[in-house]
């Protein structure tokens, strides 16, 4: 009797050592299929670095931004106001021109640079940043899921969130500042969508910002095709602009002093005056 109850106590704990053992195993097998579905999820292109626009297909105006839509009727008298009031040219040559005082438009112009300023892409997994080497400007698209905010105030570049869609990252900007001087006037209405994707240079026809002499682009290329809305200011719905960019071998971004100059011309005008002397 004591024999068969051991084979039996035997049988039992050898069963109950399988089911533990298959137990573990589906266990682990359960945890590697979830490691592997968020290692899919997370499997983005790889955005990051320092890039340089090489071109765009609106070229036409100054500082090679793309041209402008055309204005509604409206918007056309706000602005014509605003460069009336203020002697504001748009092209560096009035005393009150934005750019020669460091202020900048934010949104769109912040894609091109004004002449072509590098800008540097930081990615994670629920936040990509762009940082301007024009004014120190800084993009943040929200990757969590995150709705536009309503108590959120406007700023010059907007308020981004984003989204995979396969390969391509998928911003939509909202809540951007009015903007009445010359280069890209625009209204608080403004909404504008881009799709950044990499491509070989090879499938791009590279013309560059000066297609007389376009420049040789080898490798991946950083490709932005925008669409713009503003109902306040343009006449124009859907406006697309496609902008290619390249990484910059040495991968590194200049510090604009421009508002040091600005502050040095002052105290060159105080001293100047005498205003050192008055004020001993």
């Amino acid at each position: 009797m004591r024999t068969r109850a051991r084979r039996i106590a035997s049988r039992i704990f050898t069963v109950f050592e399988h089911l533990v053992i298959n137990v573990t195993a589906l266990t682990m097998i359960a945890a590697l299929a979830t490691m592997a579905a968020r290692a899919a999820a997370n499997d983005h292109p790889n955005l990051e670095g320092v890039w340089g626009m090489v071109q765009h297909d609106r070229l036409g105006a100054p500082f090679f931004i793309p041209i402008e839509p055309t204005r509604t009727p409206e918007g056309k008298k706000i602005t014509d106001e605003f460069v009336a009031k203020y002697n504001v040219k748009g092209d560096v040559t009035g005393d009150m021109e934005a750019n020669a005082h460091c202020v900048e438009p934010g949104m769109p112009t912040v894609m091109w640079g004004i002449g072509g300023a590098a800008m540097e892409i930081v990615q994670q997994d629920k936040r990509v940043t762009l940082l301007s080497e024009l004014a120190k400007q800084t993009r943040r698209i929200y990757l969590d899921g995150r709705d536009f905010p309503t108590d959120f105030p406007n700023q010059r570049v907007g308020f981004s969130i984003g989204h995979w869609d396969g390969d391509a990252l998928v911003i939509e900007t909202r809540k951007i500042s009015e903007w009445y001087a010359p280069r890209w006037p625009h209204s608080d209405q403004m909404r504008i969508v881009e799709r950044w994707y990499l491509t070989d240079a090879s499938n791009v026809q590279i013309t560059g910002l000066r297609p007389a002499n376009p420049p040789k682009v080898t490798g991946k290329v950083l490709i932005n095709e925008m669409t713009i809305n503003d109902p306040g200011m343009y006449a124009d719905n859907d406006y697309k602009i496609t902008t290619v960019y390249r990484k910059l071998e040495d991968n590194v971004m200049l510090e604009d002093n421009c508002s040091e100059g600005i502050w040095m011309e002052q105290l060159e005008k105080y001293a100047a005056g005498g205003g050192a002397k008055k004020a001993q």
